[in-house]
């Protein structure tokens, strides 16, 4: 049976292009009515492609008085349209957008901050027709934002008084540390300098402020991804409200499972796939949370939309499950680890991929009094959306962190594969890694397990200093993490068996029919080499047993069953 046409709103983040052209949408207007309700100034942080330009366009459409007449057309299908709030199309908005700002340079990042103000006022004062010419002309020539800020300030305040006019101004910022984000990993004290008490970031911020105890700006809502730049300008800028965390507007941006449910159902012709599916997107897109308390995750709603919108044509799956135009966002992973202690943060990333998580505390404010330290680099990488919270560790009470899907952990694991490679001071070589793994889908796991020694013969005496069987794992996955093919899964339990240290798994929508393997591990320090046999009969005996009990091992075609023993740089295997 086919399936009505259904258009989804990948990569739209105009609400009136939606509602028009009659793209679906997970209703999220309800929340408008919770924000007038819990606070003016509201500052609400989510990671990259999490729809926030998507929620900012709502907020400007709903609260723009040039927009009155539109509003049934807009937002009549929605939950706000048939329960507006008194506020609706009462301000003059005023949004601004700090993506794409040139911070190449200190003096680039400067020039273009404040042209890209000027180009926002200049809009701002032409939509709403509110200054002669001259005026607007010199209001654009201030030379730095904080005078610029102020002469417009200042010209509205006198505009108002002059025209009998109480129409206020709703601020909405977007990606408001963008630009300062690419800042800091750049350059900390060149970050510092701009947020500074003296900073031209935190002098913008502090005319915003004296704006709204005029009652010039009435209301704000600033959003980005995480609190690094806003909580650095606490003491000019304390007015607003974090509502990051609070349970109530955690569903505000992101997928629920039943509403990707609901998606799913709207384009797929072969319902027995349904459970299949969910359970795929279940692994490669969910798995965000942002309160310790809440019970349940979110998907990424870009990373959602995008499967679908490839797979409502073919009812297949995309080539890519991570979505090739937000890589780049995530590929600056490798240079987040370069922010103040490379090392420091190297084994963060080290634990989280041994352990599976992560412990500390849940920052809400970075104090760059203090040095960014692990705490700090954790919590960062958080906010962007690298980890997600996972429960409370029952030893320190802190929050625990997580990788949060599989799309993300490939990306850990990946650059992983580069740090050892840099170890062991070898050539970071992808298509040597990517021919091994390759050698595998047929059935050939050799070439594969010479890559991995060729690694451990170059590492040095002190990295075997910590060596153990966890270790060995986390090298072999950040290599097998290289092939697009197959879905990495360790230390599975079988039920009154242990766990399965190791599974490469077939993605479950490929035609093709790689060789899938289970490994189990052991390490032997050179000093044990004679225990060799015996330990090597022990994960085979160990392999087999897994064999015998587990019902899913049972149903896995070409399947490959490896234990496999490593005497400090000298792998031995064999297939059971």
């Amino acid at each position: 049976m086919d399936r009505p046409r259904i258009k989804f709103p990948y990569g739209i983040s105009n609400f009136a292009q939606l509602t028009k052209n009659n793209y679906v949408f997970v209703d999220k207007t309800k929340y408008i009515e919770q924000l007038e309700e819990e606070e003016r100034y509201v500052i609400f942080l989510r990671p990259r492609r999490f729809g926030k330009s998507l929620f900012v366009s709502i907020l400007e459409y709903y609260y723009d008085i040039l927009e009155k007449n539109n509003f049934q057309g807009i937002f009549s299908k929605y939950y706000i349209g048939k329960n507006p709030t008194s506020l609706a199309n009462q301000y003059r908005v005023l949004k601004f957008d700090f993506s794409g700002i040139d911070t190449q340079t200190e003096e680039h990042t400067y020039k273009y901050f404040l042209s890209k103000l000027k180009h926002t006022l200049k809009n701002f004062m032409y939509r709403y027709n509110l200054f002669c010419a001259d005026i607007v002309e010199s209001i654009l020539l201030s030379s730095s934002p904080a005078n610029l800020m102020d002469n417009f300030f200042e010209y509205y305040d006198a505009w108002q008084k002059q025209n009998n006019d109480s129409t206020p101004i709703y601020v909405i910022i977007d990606e408001y540390e963008h630009f300062t984000n690419e800042i800091l990993v750049r350059d900390l004290a060149e970050f510092k300098r701009s947020v500074s008490q003296n900073g031209y970031v935190r002098k913008f911020y502090e005319t915003l402020k004296i704006a709204t105890q005029q009652g010039i700006v009435d209301r704000f809502f600033i959003t980005g991804v995480s609190p690094m730049t806003m909580d650095s300008l606490t003491s000019g800028f304390n007015i607003g409200k974090h509502l990051s965390n609070n349970e109530v507007f955690h569903d505000m941006l992101g997928f629920v499972e039943d509403e990707v449910k609901d998606f799913l159902e709207l384009v797929l012709i072969d319902n027995n796939q349904k459970d299949r599916i969910m359970n795929d997107l279940r692994k490669w897109y969910n798995g965000y949370k942002f309160n310790p308390e809440i019970t349940h995750t979110l998907y990424n709603p870009d990373m959602v939309l995008y499967f679908l919108d490839a797979f409502k044509y073919k009812q297949s799956y995309p080539r890519e499950m991570l979505d090739p135009n937000i890589m780049p966002d995530y590929g600056k992973l490798m240079k987040l680890f370069e922010v103040a202690n490379y090392a420091e943060n190297i084994e963060v990333l080290q634990e989280i991929l041994e352990n599976d998580k992560i412990s500390c505390p849940l920052l809400y404010q970075f104090l760059f009094e203090k040095p960014f330290d692990r705490t700090a680099f954790i919590n960062f990488l958080y906010y962007l959306g690298n980890l997600t919270l996972s429960g409370i560790d029952a030893q320190t009470g802190y929050p625990n962190f997580m990788i949060p899907n599989f799309v993300i952990g490939r990306l850990f694991w990946q650059y992983y594969a580069l740090v050892i490679q840099e170890k062991a001071i070898l050539k970071y070589d992808t298509n040597s890694i990517e021919k091994s793994v390759e050698a595998c889908a047929y059935g050939n796991i050799e070439l594969f397990f010479k890559e991995i020694q060729r690694i451990l013969e170059n590492l040095s005496n002190r990295d075997y200093q910590r060596f153990d069987e966890k270790y060995i794992k986390a090298l072999m996955m950040a290599y097998l993490h290289h092939a697009s093919f197959y879905y990495i899964r360790s230390e599975r339990e079988v039920k009154n068996e242990g766990y399965l240290d190791l599974e490469v798994l077939k993605r479950s929508d490929l035609s093709a029919e790689p060789y899938q393997y289970v490994l189990e591990i052991k390490y032997l320090k050179q000093s044990e080499e004679s225990r060799l046999s015996k330990i090597m009969e022990l994960a085979k005996n160990q392999l087999k047993k897994y064999l015998t009990v587990d019902a899913e091992l049972k149903t896995l075609q070409k399947l490959k069953s490896i234990a496999v023993v490593i005497v400090k740089d000298k792998i031995y295997w064999e297939e059971v």
